[in-house]
């Protein structure tokens, strides 16, 4: 087994309360770690972590050990070891820690040997949910996905990862779920009514005698994700409003071969609303297409507004590619144009939620883009879980702002199209 250290640019996140809403106890934060490597010049010991046959180090341990305890770990390593590098076995130990930061511990504490554990259980994912909100995790070496294999207890830890941004868009929402109780390649069903077993901490909100889940929180979250919810399908409208605080428009291609129409939709797209200042931002659907998200933050436009917007846009582009592009609901009569779908944007429908992770053969992610990446080359099936959570860590949500659009201009051009709609 080979042990690495940790890439600077394949930073794992910093464990905090404030981030991912951990646990809070009097005590640290614990996990499970192996210690690899005694180093005689600080007598100190590596320790580190379990990944892809692995260890990746994430820090030195000093305190703690009593006596004899330092003494055994001492001998056992020196006589089991070769190098920092190349190693015959480990000792898995409980640690205590106040922070996990780029990868590193802060301030670790020995606490116990765990001789009993297997070193394959000293994982990253295993330590997230160890120090996160989650109630126990049912069959977590179930295989969700299988290229490449993601267990359930890794698409747990990676729900955790993502959610300081997911549950932004989550919030103040009814969801729709696509569970997949059996893995992405098994059967599936879709899910609005929030079930009986649910626990008394999961919100809901009645709609049309519908008991939706309200997806608030990490604890909301991670319980879905033990569900094997994959798919969060959220309305164009928050709670308690019949208006909308966005528009949405769905650019869906014939096939994956096709995504290339998609990119020039959305340029297209790009090129009408920069022309009156309209604020907008495209996400990759997670399947084939690309989704343009506008936001109405102050909900003053009623669907029966946007609904002019989105037909005007739709058919002014269908009317200047009309070989590229149709409106065309049938499918049978698009041919190999691509669909732009301004009808799904009512009340009582709804859009794939930003960084909501799809049932697809691969983890592929609803993540939003920035406008320069669609001039570049784009690979749609790139685009999976664990791209959006290392992409995290190196810059910024393209869409980290957009509650605090007011896109003032989007509104002026509705009225303007409202007032020539009644002239007709």
């Amino acid at each position: 087994m080979r042990v690495k250290k940790a890439a600077e640019k394949d930073e794992m996140v910093m464990i905090s309360e404030q981030t991912f809403q951990f646990k809070k106890s009097k005590a640290n934060y614990r996990g499970l770690f192996i210690v690899f490597h005694y180093e005689q010049k600080d007598e100190s010991f590596l320790v580190g972590l379990h990944e892809n046959a692995s260890i990746i180090e994430v820090g030195s341990l000093k305190n703690g050990l009593k006596g004899e305890e330092f003494s055994s770990l001492k001998q056992v390593l020196l006589n089991n070891q070769v190098s920092k590098e190349t190693k015959k076995e480990g000792i898995v130990v409980e640690l205590e820690f106040s922070a996990l930061y780029r990868q590193r511990l802060i301030n670790p504490v020995f606490r116990a040997f765990m001789l009993e554990q297997p070193i394959q259980n000293c994982t990253w994912d295993y330590l997230l949910i160890l120090n996160t909100s989650v109630e126990g995790v049912t069959h977590p070496e179930k295989p969700i996905w299988h290229k490449p294999v993601m267990t359930k207890e890794q698409y747990i830890s990676k729900l955790i990862q993502i959610s300081p941004v997911f549950l932004r868009f989550l919030s103040d929402k009814p969801v729709t779920l696509i569970r997949f109780p059996h893995g992405v390649e098994k059967e599936f069903f879709y899910q609005k009514n929030c079930p009986d077993y649910a626990p008394a901490y999961i919100k809901t909100i009645q709609i049309e005698k519908i008991d939706y889940i309200v997806c608030q929180d990490l604890k909301t979250l991670t319980w879905l994700g033990n569900q094997l919810a994959l798919e969060f399908h959220i309305p164009f409208q928050k709670m308690n409003s019949k208006n909308p605080h966005e528009i949405v428009f769905d650019l869906d291609p014939p096939d994956y071969a096709s995504f290339s129409l998609a990119i020039k939709a959305a340029q297209q797209m790009k090129k009408i609303f920069d022309q009156f200042s309209i604020r907008s931002f495209p996400k990759f659907s997670g399947n084939k297409g690309i989704q343009i998200h506008l936001p109405i933050n102050d909900q003053s436009l009623s669907y029966e507004e946007t609904r002019i917007f989105t037909f005007f846009i739709a058919q002014y582009l269908v009317n200047e590619h009309p070989d590229d592009f149709t409106i065309e609901r049938m499918k049978n009569k698009r041919g190999k144009r691509l669909y732009i779908d301004f009808l799904q944007h009512a009340g009582g429908k709804t859009i794939i939620a930003p960084y909501s992770p799809r049932g697809n053969k691969k983890p592929l992610i609803a993540l939003p883009l920035e406008w320069e990446e669609l001039y570049e080359e784009v690979i749609p099936e790139d685009i999976t879980i664990d791209y959006a959570i290392k992409r995290l860590k190196e810059k910024e949500c393209p869409m980290s702002h957009y509650f605090e659009e007011s896109n003032n201009p989007l509104k002026v051009f509705i009225k303007k199209l409202k007032k020539e709609w009644r002239k007709k």
